[in-house]
């Protein structure tokens, strides 16, 4: 008998979409234990119209120990579902391809949704310090700071610049790195740390955790004037849950295009500032 006025709740889509999933399973050749064949079977259903299935399958093919699943999963990162676009994020950080950094990277620069660049910054870093790594101390040596009252992790450089990924890391992670030091509250996380190992380190020195998610927008040269744009978003750490972010915005006048020499004293000079005024104000995002 039809049951007029009913509503399905989360719980029962969440069950619907469970059980839809694993049917599909159940309909793979048995030959799909084979990894090539799951592989093909999967990435099946990443063309399929619900982006449940999209997102269950993305997020097998994580789980699938085979080099094939790259290429699908680089496609899931186009899709027009945010919640594909993560899952697929975190399936590369699991399924730890290095082959699968270009993709990753050429990405995260146009990623326009905070959730998503997240997971694939995450992705980026564990893939790029061979696996699992949570922080973001990069290859830099790191300055230890003994009395420190928070723990910082930095992310890859979310770089839209145009210029190599190498000359912005260099320049805008110099610049936040030096101003984080210098403020004397802060000790900066090493790039391969585990969340686990995080959580461990905070507990013992009684600091609080942040993770800066870094980006740099494309150099704009309007009416000769060079302006240049430096995000951080602020998140919890290891958890990385959004608590707010700190932009900074600057123009120098009278430049000519491509002028690489004023591109990084302004990062270096955005960089420097925005970083400056999170550590000034680290205590408001607690």
């Amino acid at each position: 008998m039809a049951m007029r006025g009913f509503r399905p709740s989360a719980r029962h889509k969440a069950k619907a979409c469970a059980w839809l999933f694993g049917a599909l399973a159940l309909l793979a050749p048995h030959t799909a234990f084979a990894d090539a064949e799951r592989v093909k079977f999967l990435a099946d259903k990443l063309k399929s119209d619900d982006f449940r299935v999209r997102t269950n399958a993305a997020l097998a093919l994580g789980a699938v120990n085979d080099d094939g699943a790259v290429d699908p999963l680089c496609g899931a990162l186009s899709d027009s579902s945010e919640v594909v676009r993560q899952a697929a994020a975190v399936a590369f950080k699991r399924l730890a391809r290095p082959k699968a950094l270009d993709c990753l990277r050429a990405r995260e620069s146009r990623e326009s949704d905070k959730n998503v660049q997240v997971a694939i910054t995450r992705a980026i870093e564990a893939l790029g310090s061979g696996g699992g790594g949570g922080g973001g101390g990069a290859e830099d040596k790191i300055k230890e700071n003994p009395s420190a009252k928070y723990y910082i992790a930095l992310s890859t450089i979310a770089n839209s610049t145009g210029r190599g990924q190498s000359d912005i890391e260099t320049v805008v992670r110099r610049a936040i790195k030096a101003k984080l030091e210098s403020a004397g509250t802060i000790q900066i996380a090493p790039a391969t740390e585990t969340a686990d190992g995080a959580r461990d380190v905070m507990k013992k020195r009684k600091m609080n955790g942040f993770y800066l998610a870094i980006a740099v927008d494309k150099f704009d040269y309007s009416n000769g004037n060079l302006r240049v744009k430096v995000k951080i978003g602020v998140f919890t750490y290891p958890g990385k849950s959004l608590l707010g972010n700190v932009d900074k915005t600057l123009t120098k006048e009278g430049v000519s295009r491509d002028d690489k020499s004023s591109e990084d004293q302004m990062l270096d000079l955005a960089a420097g500032l925005a970083s400056e005024q999170f550590a000034q104000n680290a205590s408001a995002f607690l």
